[in-house]
């Protein structure tokens, strides 16, 4: 239930946006102050939007962590993009993110795609050079600055390390300064609002993106299938979905190494998000072509 807005509060939703791996989630969990969205060093890790809260004595900022944007090429890329521009079409403010350590070279096609969808949507935004950490010197990043502050008219312009946290408060600070006058829109202790089962499988796909590196990352989908509650335990009992027998292969691994270590991995996540000791039963299923299957996408809350 949407609380009455009080004079002097200010509240909105802040669409976080930038090509694949740039460092979208990683912002969010940080300016957020707890994880709501899962990181991996593959592209296309987050696929649909994921809604952090920030609350404040006389704010709450919603922050939307949206998939890469990039070309679709199937089903489910066309969805991820579509929610894009969903996202930005609802925001408030906009936080456009750039690579600092690729960008120093140039920006490239999907840098000046993003920053042209905030241009033309005329939203409020600030420019957010990311993993300045990287760099040899910080000075390095002035010529991308430039460039980028020719591509949109920025409120403004931020050079951050989200993985640090450096100036991540500094730029939380702007963000409220842009905020407009507006209700609560979540519980005072709400730091999501996305669906338990979703973030269960969310978990659980993080934790198999990075133990299968290259192989198979984009062919995973992970379905919860049932929570069951108990008194001591919660059983989780999950689906992972790949589209070729050879790739189940892979995600089980010799002797079942592999998905043994995603559950253990797995299951100390989801044992901090439920507060209780878990159970995770996990099995590996062959859905061919599921990223073009719409009631299967759907199924996923994609």
């Amino acid at each position: 239930m949407i609380e009455e807005p009080r004079e002097g509060f200010k509240s909105g939703f802040v669409a976080v946006l930038g090509r694949p791996n740039v460092g979208k989630s990683t912002l969010v969990n940080k300016l957020v102050g707890t994880k709501v969205s899962i990181t991996s060093p593959r592209p296309q890790t987050t696929r649909g939007p994921i809604r952090g809260v920030r609350n404040g004595p006389d704010f709450q900022a919603v922050f939307v962590d949206t998939p890469g944007s990039q070309k679709p090429r199937d089903t489910l890329r066309s969805r991820m993009q579509q929610q894009v521009l969903d996202s930005l079409s609802e925001s408030d403010v906009v936080l456009v993110l750039f690579d600092a350590a690729q960008a120093r070279e140039r920006l490239g096609t999907g840098d000046r795609y993003v920053a042209r969808l905030v241009a033309e949507s005329g939203t409020p935004a600030i420019a957010c050079l990311n993993k300045v950490d990287l760099l040899r010197d910080p000075s390095e990043a002035f010529p991308v600055v430039e460039e980028i502050s020719g591509l949109a008219e920025y409120e403004d312009t931020f050079l951050l390390s989200a993985k640090e946290g450096r100036n991540v408060e500094q730029l939380m600070e702007a963000v409220v300064r842009l905020l407009p006058p507006g209700p609560r829109y979540f519980p005072e202790g709400a730091v999501t609002d996305y669906p338990e089962s979703l973030i269960l499988g969310e978990y659980i796909r993080e934790k198999a993106l990075n133990a299968l590196r290259e192989e198979v990352p984009h062919a995973i989908a992970v379905e919860i299938d049932e929570v069951e509650r108990k008194d001591k335990v919660t059983v989780v009992y999950a689906i992972i979905h790949v589209e070729r027998a050879s790739q189940r292969m892979i995600v089980l691994g010799k002797g079942g190494k592999i998905i043994k270590q995603i559950g253990t991995e797995a299951r100390r996540d989801v044992e901090r998000l439920l507060g209780t000791r878990i159970y995770l039963d996990l099995k590996v299923k062959v859905t061919p072509g599921w990223r073009n299957d719409t009631r299967f996408l759907e199924k996923l809350g994609l």
